[in-house]
């Protein structure tokens, strides 16, 4: 069916998905935040070993109130790697906390389930959205990928917001620490929200050719500067001075030079200063 995409039914699912993964992710920063002040009683160094949220919250709850099986613990071993889990296990030893009651153990643990329940439902919502880009915007997808085209719809509020001035995707840039060498990439973007064609591999073709285009413009971007010639220098316009010579040339050298008496007097003796 032709039309505006904004007309699609689905169209409005996907935005409203994307804003709710918006408010699951600012849940998930509250209740990490919770975990971190009331598990910083047992062991106050993990905060800044594990300083990703997700991964903090599932090392608390598989260490819970025994911090001395964080060594040989498998689940432990499939969140973090080696390096980090020895640094863990050797500050635990030497941690100053103290035990946690009953009570407090199984609130940190209720936060931890549902911060994962959280995360397993944006990482489901996120591969919906995933998975319908390439039927919305099928040429911003080609050129950033289903995952990031999905987080800039989900920023911008939606295709028509997204085609406004360009102020919209250079704050998006700013939250994600983008290098400023991928902004050409995204502001050359055409837009493609005009219509929803039944087919939307009929129109990747101008996402492919804008894709090829931007590849040639990094690898050109990337190519080395061109080696300079070392080019020597030219000859003088001045031509050779003239030397004079011959019996008067001669005659005044005799009489400018030092005579025999000079360099008589001139003379030092061996040893005598």
């Amino acid at each position: 069916v032709l039309g505006p995409v904004e007309a699609a039914p689905e169209y409005r699912v996907i935005v409203d998905a994307n804003n709710l993964t918006v408010e699951i992710e600012n849940e998930l920063n509250i209740i990490h935040k919770f975990i971190r002040d009331k598990y910083s009683k047992r062991f106050p160094e993990l905060e800044s070993l594990v300083p990703n949220a997700l991964d903090y919250i599932r090392t608390v709850k598989e260490l819970g109130n025994s911090l001395d099986k964080c060594k040989n613990n498998e689940n432990v071993q499939q969140i973090l790697t080696n390096a980090t889990i020895m640094v863990v296990s050797v500050t635990a030893s030497t941690t100053q906390g103290q035990q946690l009651s009953e009570e407090e153990l199984s609130r940190i643990e209720d936060a931890c389930d549902m911060a994962l329940a959280l995360s397993g439902a944006k990482l489901r919502i996120y591969e919906y959205v995933e998975s319908r880009m390439s039927f919305i915007a099928p040429n911003l997808s080609l050129i950033l990928g289903a995952s990031t085209a999905a987080k800039i719809m989900g920023f911008s509020g939606g295709l028509t917001l997204l085609s406004k001035p360009p102020y919209i995707l250079g704050s998006f840039l700013l939250s994600l620490q983008t290098p400023a060498s991928l902004t050409p990439c995204i502001f050359s973007i055409p837009l493609d929200f005009g219509v929803c064609p039944p087919q939307p591999l009929c129109i990747l073709g101008v996402g492919y050719e804008l894709k090829e285009e931007i590849e040639r413009k990094f690898d050109k971007w990337q190519e080395p500067p061109p080696v300079k010639q070392v080019k020597p220098l030219p000859a003088p316009l001045d031509g050779q001075r003239k030397k004079r010579g011959g019996r008067r040339y001669r005659k005044m050298k005799e009489r400018l030079g030092l005579t025999e008496i000079r360099k008589q007097a001139n003379r030092m003796s061996f040893g005598e200063v």
